[in-house]
Order: structure tokens, then C-alpha cells, then sequence
């Protein structure tokens, strides 16, 4: 049976914003990543495979980036098994930086890949 898209992109950017509870994060990657997901962003361009070290790389941001939160800008678009979402990042008050998700999805419904690329990132002139 396939899942709602739409439910486990909303699983997958909980994710995103659970900075302490682990074991929460852990059962909102569960619900929306496949076993073998993989993510690419600029920072990890051959790609982070699995649950475990898209986890980790969640902490990682966190710790670099205390107080962050990611928020959709806009509504997600589906497009055959693919969605597209843009979203904002926002350390304490400040505008981090804004980018675009390309998703795609397995035969389950759960995410398989997450290509996500940077609209915008903050001057620090």
C-alpha cells in the first residue's frame, strides 16, 4: 500500500525541526524514508544514504546552527511520484538562507531521494 505524499513529506520536514527528541526524529524518518533514501545537497554532493546518516546529518546542522527552523514557503507541488517544495531556514530571528526540494518517492511512498538546492544564502559581507 502506498502512503500519502504529502503526509510523509509533513513526516520528513518534522524531521527537520526536531532538534533534541532522537528518538522522535528517528520515528518521523521511519514514517517518511525509505531504507535506502539518499539526500544530496551542496554539502554532500555523493550523497548521504539511509536513515541513520540523514539523522546525523540533521544533529550536525543543528549543532552548527543552534535555534534553526526550517519553514515551507510554499505548498508542496506533486508531479507523477515527485514533489517540489521551497522552504526558508531561520536561525533565532535571521534569514539563513532559502532553497528548493526535489523529491521522489518508492514503490512504498516513503521518500527515496532528496535533491535540494539553495535559492538563497545569507551576505556575510
Amino acid at each position: 500500500m502506498s502512503l500519502d505524499p504529502i503526509g510523509v513529506y509533513a513526516s520528513y520536514s518534522a524531521a527537520w525541526n526536531e532538534r533534541d527528541d532522537l528518538a522522535g526524529r528517528r520515528t518521523l524518518l521511519d514514517t517518511a524514508w525509505s531504507e535506502n533514501g539518499a539526500f544530496f545537497d551542496e554539502e554532500t554532493p555523493d550523497g548521504l544514504f539511509g536513515r541513520e546518516a540523514l539523522s546525523a546529518y540533521i544533529s550536525e546542522t543543528h549543532q552548527e546552527m543552534p535555534e534553526l527552523v526550517v519553514t515551507e514557503t510554499s505548498e508542496p507541488q506533486i508531479l507523477g511520484s515527485r514533489l517540489r517544495v521551497r522552504w526558508v531556514a531561520h536561525q533565532a530571528d535571521e534569514q539563513m538562507f532559502t532553497g528548493t526540494d526535489f523529491i521522489e518517492f518508492a514503490e512504498d511512498g516513503r521518500i527515496s531521494r532528496v535533491t535540494m538546492f539553495y535559492d538563497s544564502t545569507p551576505d556575510l559581507a
